[in-house]
Order: structure tokens, then sequence, then C-alpha cells
């Protein structure tokens, strides 16, 4: 008989004891959960990592599950609005095992989990955009269109279900009784429109447009006779200012000019006026302007008939003998 070696018989003995405590122990880790299955039975769950023993296959089986955050994407659909638009919609969940007892005892894998929780939502999202208009998700008003989003996506996640076995309670809840997964939002991915919705949208849209418009009009119009009445009155009431301040200033100058003509002898009142329209004159002209002056007005008389000595007669423009004006104004040569 050949005589086997003490190195080759301590080797076998390691890998033997590595294989037996390999096959009586397990590994958790920081972000999984381990559930013990005894016979069939789950018999107790463990969410602390580290290692830990079991008795080997098939008396207990172990079975580990991921509690981190997972997206999963809903396939895209055309759902029916309140007012019996189209709509093409896409969705997405995100969740986490919460129970994985719970999931091991329904006997579903996780693939079949998440395809059972594709049913679910998907037949939710056709039971809360059944209940909106397209107006809720189409909109010109961007934050309106936002805050519908959001008050739906809530809607999909925790509003009451009334349609299905569970019927009186939300999709969290249902799921988390079933599967023991924990919903934490359910989300809109994409929206988008079949082409006869869209021109139907279009459509809506311009009216919008138009009807926006014709209220800004509005609003334009009545802002602007607003302002042309408050114009209106401004203007009547410097007016009205402007009018009172110049006949209290003109009654001031009358009664000035009277004290000053009460100071000056009789005679020599009109020579008195005159040098004054020189004095107005020679500050008007002191720059090189031009005065248009109005033919009633007290300082163009002097121009008409300039002041003149006594006993004397101002000299008179020669006028030219009727034969030598034009035809068109000898009819009316001599008249003033």
């Amino acid at each position: 008989m050949r005589k086997v070696s003490l190195p080759t018989v301590f080797t076998a003995a390691l890998v033997v004891l590595v294989l037996a405590v390999y096959m009586v122990t397990f590994v958790v880790r920081f972000s999984e959960v381990a559930v013990k299955v005894r016979l069939g039975r789950v018999v107790e769950t463990i969410d602390r990592p580290g290692l830990y023993f079991c008795w080997p296959r098939p008396f207990e089986r172990i079975e580990r599950f991921d509690t981190r955050l997972r997206v999963l994407d809903t396939v895209e659909s055309e759902t029916k609005t309140r007012d019996g638009k189209n709509i093409i919609v896409g969705n997405y969940a995100i969740w986490r095992i919460r129970h994985p007892r719970t999931l091991v005892e329904s006997r579903l894998s996780i693939r079949e989990a998440e395809d059972k929780l594709r049913a679910r939502i998907n037949q939710r999202r056709a039971a809360v955009i059944g209940n909106e208009d397209l107006s809720a998700f189409v909109n010109l008003n961007e934050e309106l269109v936002n805050a519908n989003y959001d008050r739906i996506e809530q809607e999909m996640l925790t509003g009451i279900q009334t349609e299905g076995d569970r019927a009186g309670i939300s999709l969290r809840h249902s799921v988390l009784a079933d599967f023991g997964i924990e919903l934490v939002k359910v989300g809109i991915r994409r929206i988008s429109l079949p082409e006869e919705t869209t021109q139907s949208v279009f459509q809506q849209m311009i009216a919008e447009r138009q009807k926006e418009a014709a209220r800004f009009r509005e609003e334009g119009k009545s802002r602007a006779a607003t302002i042309t009445a408050q114009a209106e009155a401004n203007r009547n009431s410097i007016m009205k200012f402007a009018e009172t301040m110049a006949g209290r200033i003109q009654s001031t100058g009358i009664q000035a000019s009277t004290g000053i003509l009460k100071q000056i002898a009789t005679e020599d009142a009109e020579f008195f006026e005159w040098l004054r329209w020189l004095d107005a004159l020679r500050v008007a002209l002191r720059q090189k302007s031009t005065i248009f002056l109005d033919s009633r007005s007290d300082l163009f008389q002097y121009f008409q008939a300039p002041v003149t000595p006594e006993g004397t007669t101002p000299p008179k423009s020669p006028e030219l003998p009727v034969s030598s004006l034009p035809p068109a104004l000898e009819e009316t040569h001599g008249q003033p």
C-alpha cells in the first residue's frame, strides 16, 4: 500500500474544513437582508451585517435581498383622458424591499415581483389619468403643468384605489402587503401625443392664445382710458391753477401800473408808456430772435401808429395810382 505524505493529508483536511465551514456559514453585507428558510418555512430574518451559521442544504437555505433603492421603468402605453383625448404615458417607480419575509412567502422571484408591480402601476395610472383632462398635461402655464404632475404622481402612489382586489387602499399599501415592496415614488417619465391629438392641442393652444390676447387688449384699453382720464383731470387742474395765477399776476400788475401812472402827470402818461414799450422791446431783442405779436396786443399798436409830437400827423405810406395796380386789386383799392 502506498503511503500518503503528511502535507497531502494536511491539505486535504484543510480543504474539507473550508468546505464544511462554507456549507454551515453565510455572510450578510451591509446593503443586504437575509431570510433563513428551514424545510420550506421562514424561520428568521437577518438584517445586520456579519457572519452567521446555518444548517447545510437541503435542511436550510438562505435567501439574500439587496435593500437599496431600485428604479423600475414601465412600458409606454396609450391612455384616454376624461375629455376623450388619447395620450401616451410612460412611468417609472423607485422601490426597495422592505419586508423580505413577505416576498419569500409569496414565492416570487425579483423579476416576477417587478412584472406584477408594473401591471399594478399601469392599472393605477389608467385610473388616475382617466379622471384628468388633457389640459392638465398640456398647457401654456408651465407652473400649473408642474403642479398637476406632482398632484397626479402623488395620487397614483397614495390615492385610494377604487378598482381591483385591493380597492379601498392605496397602491403603496397594496404592494407592501402583497410583495413586501415599498414604493418610494411613482413618477411620470414621458408624455407624448398621438397625431390626431396633437392637432387638437394646437387648435386649443391657438384658441387660448387668442383669448389671452383679447384679454390683454381689453386690459390695455381700460388702462389707456384710465390714464387718459387722469391726464385730462390733471390738465384741467393745471390749466385752472395757471389761469388763477395769471389772473392774480395780471391784477397785481394792473394795480402796480395804476399806482405808477397816478404818480405821472397826465400830459406825460403816453410818453411814459412809450418809454416802457421801448424798454420791453429792448429786453426782448437783446438776443437774435423771432417774435410773433398779436395784432391786438398793446405792443403792436406802436408799429401801426407810432407816437408823434402834438400838432403833427404821422407820415402816410405812398399810395400807388389805381392805373398801376394789378387788375385783380383794382376792385379792392381804397377799401380798409
